[in-house]
Parts: structure tokens; C-alpha cells; sequence
């Protein structure tokens, strides 16, 4: 199992982006043809846990974005738009 560690300033940024990180990570897994069922499979979470952090009612976590990070082959900044992907 793979160790994260958690750089200082993403900790506390998911609360304020929700909507906009999940918009960027719903594209990003359109765009690389990831499903929905596998983005949930990868984070250990439920179907219906995916769907509410993708449609915005339930913020990422940093380690979830860690490991999104990883699935769909983007830097962690491109989900808050920093870099391009």
C-alpha cells in the first residue's frame, strides 16, 4: 500500500472548490472514459458516494484526490485548475 503525504496546501482547498474539483474530475474521467463504477472502485466507496462528490453536494477529500490523481493520469493541481492536464 502506497504512502501519501498530503502537501500543506492542499489541505483545507477541497471545502472551498467543491463544485469547481468536481467538475474538473467529472471532465477529466469523461475525457480518459473512466467510469463512474471504476472512480468509485479505485476510492473504495459506493456508487452513490461517487455521484454526490461528482455532482458537488460532497467534497473530495485530499487522499481521494491523491488517488484520482494516480487513476486518471493528472496532476493533483489540474483539479483545482492550476496545471494543465
Amino acid at each position: 500500500m502506497h504512502r501519501f503525504v498530503i502537501p500543506a496546501t492542499l489541505t483545507g482547498m477541497t471545502e472551498h472548490l467543491g463544485t469547481e474539483v468536481a467538475d474538473r474530475v467529472r471532465g477529466f474521467a469523461t475525457q480518459k472514459r473512466v467510469t463512474q463504477t471504476s472512480l468509485a472502485q479505485a476510492l473504495g466507496l459506493s456508487r452513490m458516494a461517487i455521484v454526490r462528490r461528482l455532482n458537488g453536494s460532497v467534497s473530495f477529500s485530499d487522499r481521494e484526490l491523491l488517488v484520482l490523481s494516480r487513476t486518471l493520469g493528472v496532476p493533483v493541481g489540474a483539479f483545482f485548475g492550476e496545471v494543465a492536464a
